[in-house]
């Protein structure tokens, strides 16, 4: 069953207090020690899969947005089959986790967001920037792949600006049926990296996300 937890309030009240007085992309990197002390795996408890949104503050997507464009390395986007290079249509940066604020930032959600999902989680795989410009999307895909990404067991969507048309977040429900799930500034999207998923056309103005992944033990 797709389980859609209840909104979870991210506690960023220090931490935002903390953020405000760093230099931007000067911030020790949360390591793995970060995710053996915080980050709770309870076995006898069974793991969910399904979707877990998070409450951000509106003030962090501003930080965010800065460190992108000062510290962001574009990158090309590709799929890993050049026949399905047609189904993404995105400009990315990706961003140096070891000096980032926003990988922080996603470390701590985390904290809130294994609460639900319950799985053994090693680290954070990778933070990268989007901007979706007309016409822009991805089409439906898993974020599990090969190497590394087989790892992968939780993805983070967080969009960063409003203003825009199209770009929805979309997953196939129990049915079969479509179920669109939007993030916002003030609301971060998280779930199962197997889930199939897509960002439809965007068709005016420009979508500014941050996505991550999280990773652990391969899927058995």
């Amino acid at each position: 069953m797709l389980l859609i937890a209840w909104q979870f309030k991210f506690s960023h009240q220090r931490w935002w207090e903390f953020f405000k007085g760093q230099t931007m992309g000067k911030l020790k990197h949360l390591n793995s020690e970060f995710y053996k002390e915080n980050i709770i795996y309870d076995n006898n408890k069974d793991s969910e899969y399904g979707i877990v949104p998070i409450e951000m503050a509106d003030n962090m997507t501003d930080l965010v947005l800065k460190e992108a464009m000062q510290f962001g390395e574009e990158v090309k986007t590709s799929t890993t089959d050049k026949n399905l290079s047609h189904m993404r249509n995105v400009e990315c940066w990706r961003l140096n986790q070891k000096e980032s604020i926003t990988a922080e930032l996603l470390n701590h959600a985390i904290i809130d967001i294994n609460k639900t999902l319950n799985y053994k989680l090693s680290g954070l795989q990778d933070v990268q920037y989007l901007e979706y410009h007309e016409g822009g999307k991805y089409d439906w895909h898993s974020d599990i792949g090969s190497g590394i990404a087989s790892m992968r067991k939780i993805s983070i969507s967080w969009v960063l600006n409003e203003g825009f048309e199209g770009g929805d977040l979309q997953f196939f429900g129990d049915g079969g049926e479509i179920v669109t799930y939007n993030s916002t500034p003030s609301k971060l999207v998280s779930f199962t990296s197997f889930l199939n998923h897509r960002v439809t056309n965007v068709t005016k103005g420009i979508r500014k996300c941050v996505v991550a992944w999280c990773f652990g033990e391969s899927w058995r």
